[in-house]
């Protein structure tokens, strides 16, 4: 790999970027090095520096016309933002004066409705697992969980038991904002089962305080999720295409066909930002955990009505 791309990388590894990430931009970075006629495998940094300090926004603009022959607006952001984050990382290193990417405008980007599961679908899928064994029982619980509340993946498998407040319904998030979210009466009754009968005999350590352990007893991995994920939706005839994120998607999109606000959404998912919900504004509250309990699919109100 080119040594100024290399060390690049390094550095978004040691800020702790996403491995989906880190690959996205050196797959760009590719295609940019390609446009200037460099080899990525080319050892010569001074050769790319040379070419790099003469790049001005026009340079650029003609970048960006190539990329409009091939890339929808969407992958052209994602191309500028991984120049840009490429450049800024050579000028606070002292490689580059100034980088012209700061006056590149990003393609206006219109968001997509997500993939989701009907709310019949998601209640086939979440009553898939069996409750007459304690894999079931947990999976039940991760199922119930992860639609209860609309955690990611990575949030969901690094619950410990500590991080449960049941009487309150209530867990703590730990990822980049710490958040405290309400769960659903309904996943609160599973995880009690879950936890009274069946999570000690997963254990490999009586001590380990991860909620879900996996097959060798310890915290369960993103691959033996989405295998239990993709055998529990065959088993409730699930035809559509489905993985963790649309169940997620599923969450907001059903909440908020039943009357919550984007505002809430943000909070659940701990967004920094409302941008980040648009996908969602496709599809007005007073108090928001008493609507949150009254709104989700699998709430008390709902329960209690059926």
């Amino acid at each position: 790999m080119q040594p100024l791309v290399s060390e690049f990388i390094d550095s978004l590894r040691s800020k702790k970027y996403a491995p989906n990430s880190i690959q996205s931009h050196r797959l760009d970075l590719r295609k940019f090095l390609q446009w200037l006629e460099i080899d990525e495998e080319d050892s010569d940094s001074q050769k790319l520096l040379a070419l790099l300090r003469k790049l001005n926004p026009e340079d650029l603009e003609n970048y960006l016309t190539f990329l409009r022959e091939s890339c929808k607006p969407r992958t052209m952001a994602r191309h500028i933002s991984s120049l840009r984050l490429f450049l800024d990382h050579l000028e606070l290193n002292g490689l580059i004066k100034t980088s012209p990417a700061h006056q590149i405008r990003f393609p206006e980007v219109m968001p997509e409705a997500p993939e989701i599961l009907s709310p019949e679908e998601v209640v086939a899928l979440l009553e898939a697992p069996s409750l007459e064994h304690y894999l079931g029982l947990r999976d039940r619980a991760m199922l119930e969980l992860l639609y209860s509340s609309g955690l990611k993946v990575k949030e969901l498998l690094g619950l410990d038991v500590e991080d449960l407040f049941l009487d309150l319904e209530f867990l703590k998030v730990c990822s980049k904002r710490e958040r405290m979210v309400p769960m659903t009466s309904k996943a609160v009754e599973v995880l009690r089962i879950y936890l009274d009968q069946a999570r000690n005999k997963r254990l490999m350590h009586p001590t380990d305080s991860c909620l879900f352990p996996g097959r060798n007893g310890t915290r369960m991995s993103r691959v033996g999720f989405w295998a239990m994920v993709k055998k529990h939706a065959l088993r409730a005839g699930i035809t559509s295409r489905i993985n963790p994120r649309i169940l997620r998607h599923s969450f907001a999109v059903h909440l908020l066909q039943n009357g919550i606000d984007l505002s809430d959404i943000k909070d659940l998912f701990g967004y920094v930002s409302l941008d980040a919900t648009l996908q969602y504004s496709h599809v007005n509250r007073p108090d928001f955990f008493k609507v949150y309990h009254e709104l989700h699919p699998r709430g008390q109100k709902h329960t209690e009505e059926k």
